[in-house]
């Protein structure tokens, strides 16, 4: 998995960071009514998700923030976005555990339970392609300003554009993870209350567009493998 791009909430991951595999799914909830002379009634009566967990090993400069910064979420028992290749979850930090080993290399596991899982919610398996990945970039749309990434040039029946989208999300979440990196650095090294407020502001900021790079990143990777899928 090392060619994927994982991000937990204003987090991303990446080389060491990244795991082998990434253990998600869980179990449809039944009522089973057992009937007498034999026979029984199943109904089906919604998902109960499984945890979503992994690990790996935080490594570069910025190892101790990213780690804190999990850990703080952990705390918090914040809702965040979690994306990877084509997946896309709310979850909370249920556990997050890391292991100091030096500056530069932490190894740590986390499990995420789900809260929602937005693709989900709008696929039907009824509905035509085109429809569901209209509905993909309609919300993706709707995240564009807060992550401040353009998607004009998207269409539900071209691959044309999703490339250079692509691209661009890519290039924005790495810009944004160092504008995060820096402003945490800045924080735990401010000697002055102005200088510290300021960057806890821009930590703000940059972990907001984070989320929404991310939140957007699980809805046009969807969208382009149905595009790509329709044109088959």
């Amino acid at each position: 998995m090392s060619n994927v791009t994982l991000t937990l909430g204003g987090v991303p991951f990446k080389d060491m960071e990244i795991p082998e595999k990434i253990a998600f799914g869980g179990r449809q909830r039944l009522a089973v009514q057992n009937l007498i002379g034999g026979g029984r009634v199943v109904n089906a009566i919604g998902l109960d998700d499984g945890e979503i967990s992994f690990g790996g090993i935080f490594s570069g400069s910025d190892a101790v923030q990213r780690a804190q910064l999990l850990d703080a979420a952990r705390a918090l028992g914040a809702s965040l976005p979690l994306v990877w290749d084509g997946f896309f979850f709310t979850v909370i930090i249920a556990s997050f555990s890391a292991e100091y080993q030096k500056t530069n290399l932490i190894p740590f596991s986390i499990s995420c339970t789900v809260v929602g899982d937005p693709l989900a919610t709008i696929v039907s398996m009824a509905a035509p392609l085109a429809s569901l990945v209209g509905s993909d970039l309609t919300t993706a749309a709707a995240l564009s300003g807060q992550a401040g990434l353009s998607l004009s040039g998207l269409s539900a029946t071209s691959l044309a554009g999703f490339s250079t989208v692509q691209a661009a999300l890519s290039s924005a979440l790495q810009s944004g993870g160092q504008s995060l990196n820096a402003a945490t650095a800045t924080v735990n090294g401010a000697t002055d209350a102005q200088t510290g407020s300021s960057a806890i502001n821009q930590v703000s900021s940059s972990s907001s567009q984070l989320a929404g790079l991310s939140a957007i990143g699980g809805y046009i990777n969807r969208a382009a493998k149905n595009v790509s899928a329709g044109l088959l």
